[in-house]
């Protein structure tokens, strides 16, 4: 790992790529950025949740009376991660900030975090946290950042439409061949324009491969080793971008652009398809929105009619069914957090995962609780039964079995291998190149910017 010298992190900041304003694979925010300064009397955090998750975020942490704090919204994962790097360059770097998993390599390399874990209190039980969540965030066995605002991808569906189709309203597809047959009913029918949207994001690629236990990447996805290589050209991967492509050119699959995620949530909702693959922290919007009531300004709510919701397991691309990847972020802390502080940091950790704060963060913002006694009372108290497409999200995770390939990728030039993918996959699916050629371009593309990463890396 890199020292945290200026030059080092503005090298490795350099390896991000441009920031294009877009959220992570399950935040959520509006475009304005918080105040990057530091103030060295209060705890800092700095997070990327907007609206009302970020309110309730921001009353969580303030309301720690062991110290004065301070929560400040950054903007989306891509801002913040920018932020941060700035910040450390500076020498001004916040106690506390919110990373996107998917960038988990490179704030390491970075140097300036410290483990999370030394800093909990003693009794704090870790080994209460959700296994499937714990084992991502941990290095060299020890959890390194805390997990927080965390998700997974689960599939929606159209119930109402289903009907109309002649579909089996409480059988959703579990394989993608099945999702195939049920997006020609709903289109066939005239129930859907479309049968199915997802936006094109690397996450939804991840979990494909996890859940037929593929690796993505080599060195069990950078997690024994720094990755060098993708595997695209196989067969697995021939036959997942193919049923893609098929899906678009056969007027199947609603194409909203890359990282799209408002304009997929926005065709669901006004019942151009009827499928949507979405993270679980979309539960609580999506739910309200099929009632009718849409929180969008970029939707009529006379082009909103309300359908009843269903939930199910994320679609196999395989008759297996391994596990999901965890998506969402956690909080680092960083190593320049002063002894002063250090105890206040740890304690606030300890706060905000706390079974009565992650239930209360999961019912406020949709995200699932990091604790196993969180999710044991929801379910004493009858949460899961009011609120089924929560359990959806639960039974899911809890059903993930934790191999290499269900673990997300750990890797440096996260968002460049990242744009790699979904440009090249649009380019697929566009028909402008071959399945083949498109694999193969991705392939190289990726193995470039792996090796570019790895040479700023050894300077």
């Amino acid at each position: 790992m890199l020292a945290g010298t200026a030059a080092g992190t503005a090298a490795l900041a350099g390896c991000f790529g441009d920031d294009d304003g877009t959220q992570g694979g399950s935040g959520g925010g509006d475009d304005a950025e918080g105040d990057t300064e530091v103030d060295d009397d209060v705890i800092n955090v700095w997070h990327a949740m907007g609206g009302a998750s970020g309110d309730l975020l921001d009353e969580m942490v303030e309301r720690y009376d062991g110290a004065e704090t301070q929560s400040e919204y950054q903007g989306s994962y891509e801002d913040i991660l920018n932020s941060l790097f700035a910040s450390i360059e500076a020498g001004q770097s916040p106690d506390v900030v919110m990373i996107d998993s998917l960038h988990n390599q490179q704030v390491l390399d970075a140097g300036a975090s410290q483990s999370a874990e030394a800093l909990l209190p003693g009794d704090y039980p870790i080994d209460n946290l959700v296994p499937a969540v714990q084992d991502f965030f941990r290095v060299d066995g020890e959890l390194h950042s805390m997990p927080f605002n965390n998700s997974n991808a689960i599939l929606y569906y159209n119930k109402s439409a289903y009907e109309e189709a002649g579909l089996d309203p409480e059988s959703p597809p579990e394989t993608i061949q099945e999702v195939r047959e049920h997006c020609e009913a709903l289109v066939d029918s005239g129930a859907t324009n479309y049968g199915i949207s997802w936006p094109n994001h690397v996450w939804f690629i991840e979990t494909f491969y996890s859940l037929a236990n593929e690796l993505i990447l080599d060195n069990e996805n950078g997690h024994d080793g720094a990755p060098t290589t993708m595997y695209a050209e196989t067969a697995f991967a021939e036959d997942l971008w193919t049923w893609w492509r098929d899906l678009y050119q056969d007027d199947l699959y609603l194409n909203p652009g890359i990282e799209a995620w408002d304009e997929s949530r926005n065709a669901f909702l006004t019942e151009q398809v009827g499928i949507m693959l979405d993270s679980t922290a979309a539960v609580e919007s999506t739910a309200s929105g099929a009632e009718g009531d849409v929180d969008a300004d970029d939707i009529d709510e006379d082009d909103v009619d309300g359908f009843e919701l269903g939930t199910g397991f994320y679609p196999s691309p395989t008759d297996d069914w391994t596990g999901v990847v965890i998506g969402g972020a956690s909080l680092w802390v960083s190593s320049e957090v002063s002894s002063e502080h250090e105890e206040h940091v740890g304690q606030l950790l300890a706060d905000l995962g706390s079974v009565e704060s992650q239930i209360e963060w999961h019912q406020g913002s949709g995200y699932y609780p990091i604790r196993e006694e969180a999710i044991d009372q929801l379910e004493e108290e009858g949460w899961f039964d009011e609120q089924p497409h929560y359990a959806t999200a639960f039974d899911q995770l809890l059903a993930t079995e934790t191999t290499p390939a269900t673990r997300r990728m750990l890797v440096g030039p996260a968002r460049e291998v990242q744009l790699t993918i979904q440009e090249t996959s649009q380019d697929i699916f566009s028909g402008s190149v071959s399945v083949d050629e498109g694999l193969a371009n991705m392939k190289e593309s990726v193995e470039e910017e792996l090796e570019r990463y790895a040479r700023v890396a050894d300077n």
